[in-house]
């Protein structure tokens, strides 16, 4: 089961980002455009081993540096630090669908300022761009949007293909 969650996640993972480089390169709502692979690499953490979901976000992160202009490596860092920060978390995302969004983005923001500090002490002067904070609120923002239809559609879509998550909370009577 875990093998077929890890390989949906992966080839889900490529749809994005294959999305993110071709249509939300040239669609910039207020001048920023979703983290589709990122909030697709959350979606895929909750439902794997942590040992799978950190793999996931290094790979989401390192196919988006390979599409992108991004130094090779700065995104998957970036992404695994993320997809870290889920895995720690996932039990926020049992308590239904709001929490889950503003869980969502707060895991965006923490992973752009992490994006954006490794990037700013490795040269690419990231923290001295004018637009970041934009970036920084806009984001989030979008990445919670797209979440509330996202998460319910992957939670069907994961329960069909490789059965239901086993939630560590108990269920409340």
């Amino acid at each position: 089961m875990e093998g077929l969650r890890f390989l949906l996640s992966l080839l889900l993972v490529m749809a994005a980002a294959l999305v993110q480089t071709s249509v939300f390169h040239s669609i910039r709502p207020l001048g920023a455009s979703p983290d589709v692979v990122l909030l697709i690499v959350v979606v895929g953490a909750i439902w794997l081993k942590p040992e799978a979901a950190v793999l996931l976000g290094f790979l989401g992160g390192l196919l988006l540096d390979v599409l992108g202009s991004a130094p090779l490596g700065l995104s998957g860092l970036a992404f695994t630090v993320g997809s870290y920060i889920t895995v720690r978390s996932r039990d926020r995302f049992d308590y239904g669908l709001p929490v889950g969004v503003m869980t969502v983005g707060g895991i965006t923001l923490v992973t752009l300022v992490t994006n954006a500090l490794i990037g700013t002490l490795f040269g690419e002067g990231t923290l001295g761009n004018p637009d970041i904070i934009r970036t920084l609120l806009l984001v989030p923002i979008y990445n919670m949007v797209f979440a509330l239809g996202v998460l319910p559609l992957a939670d069907r879509l994961f329960s069909w293909v490789a059965g239901p998550r086993r939630s560590r909370m108990r269920r409340r009577i």
